[in-house]
């Protein structure tokens, strides 16, 4: 994977270049294989595009080289994106550069690479809208976060449903469920204790899945609805009390015609990486709680659900330690490693009938409420 690694004053002639904006102040954000940085630009600009600046700011964001070959990838990426926002989803759009496009591919220095053989690879460069927030990454996420997470979730299939995009129907997407079997070509970088449990769980993926893939029911998916790609803002009541509202989606970087269920189940795995109460088994139960208040799921697809969230353990855990491995300055890369290891064992530990009776209890519990 070629990652970009533009410096700030890089990014900011870009944006001035392209974009006729003039930057005032930059902030990199986290990213695990691109590079994003939250930029304040000048009221003054030279983009006819433009009508009016936005106080919040703008992303940049800088994709890798893999991403930014694959055809079509930001046109379909920004149609989704106005799509959901004409459906009234809190999501960012795109901002047309000088040239009147959403995106353009540039030459942009990339991490590792020999400077006496310098890439052609070129990086796809575009500029979204700000949206106010703070990722769920940062608050303690109580049951009733998380319950709401779920519900977003399902507003975002509802709002894709009826969205047609050819570009995504074939679109490659490394971290989708057809690709776990090439979780084996990592996993070498893993001490054998780690290595044991991947590989229990890679030996059951022809049964539970390959098998049962063809069955599942399909749609456009986000791809990685996790805590850092969920927003949440204070709203004020009509009584004057706050509201804290999970309402904003980011990164559609992996957007793609998926399954519900694996996406349900990336969103599963993660609402366990940010719970902390005692009993981490009961927070997919409340996200999977919130979003069969807006659609329902049958049995095939709850019976995979155990399944597609240890996958996406093994995706997180595994990759992140791979890729650490050759970027050792990203701390970034081991954000999941930190509790997941032993948050993948104790999922594993449980039989898959007790997972989902205790996980209907949760949902009958938000019902009575």
């Amino acid at each position: 994977l070629s990652k970009p690694n533009a410096s700030e004053d890089f990014a900011e002639k870009l944006v001035q270049k392209l974009y006729g904006l003039e930057v005032l102040t930059m902030k990199r954000m986290n990213s695990y294989d691109d590079q994003n940085f939250h930029i304040q630009v000048s009221q003054a600009h030279s983009n006819n595009y433009i009508k009016s600046v936005s106080e919040d700011g703008y992303t940049l964001k800088i994709t890798n080289t893999e991403k930014s070959a694959i055809a079509g990838h930001f046109d379909a990426m920004h149609a989704t994106m106005l799509h959901l926002h004409s459906k009234g989803l809190r999501v960012p759009i795109p901002l047309k550069n000088l040239s009147g496009n959403t995106w353009s591919l540039e030459k942009v220095p990339l991490l590792n690479e020999d400077e006496n053989e310098k890439s052609e690879k070129c990086c796809g460069i575009h500029v979204l809208t700000f949206l106010p927030g703070v990722p769920l990454s940062t608050i303690n996420c109580s049951n009733d976060i998380l319950y709401q997470w779920g519900i977003l979730m399902g507003k975002y299939h509802n709002a894709t449903q009826d969205f047609v995009c050819p570009g995504l129907r074939d679109k490659y997407v490394f971290w989708n469920l057809e690709n776990i079997p090439k979780i084996k070509d990592y996993v070498h970088v893993l001490p054998a204790d780690k290595k044991k449990i991947v590989d229990s769980i890679l030996d059951r993926y022809p049964e539970e899945i390959e098998k049962n893939a063809p069955h599942f029911p399909r749609g456009i998916i986000h791809g990685d609805f996790n805590e850092n790609n969920v927003l949440i803002q204070k709203q004020h009541s009509e009584c004057g009390s706050t509201l804290l509202s999970v309402d904003g989606v980011l990164d559609f970087e992996d957007i793609h015609e998926g399954t519900y269920v694996w996406d349900v189940g990336v969103m599963m795995m993660y609402a366990m990486i940010v719970y902390t109460e005692e009993n981490v088994l009961c927070a997919p139960g409340h996200v999977l709680a919130g979003y069969l208040t807006e659609r329902k799921f049958n049995s095939l697809e709850l019976n995979s659900l155990k399944m597609c969230i240890e996958c996406r353990f093994c995706q997180s855990l595994v990759y992140g330690a791979y890729s650490y491995s050759r970027d050792p300055q990203n701390e970034y890369l081991l954000e999941t490693s930190k509790t997941g290891w032993d948050k993948l064992k104790s999922l594993t530990s449980e039989k898959n009938e007790d997972l989902l009776q205790r996980w209907k209890n949760i949902a009958d519990s938000w019902i009575k409420k």
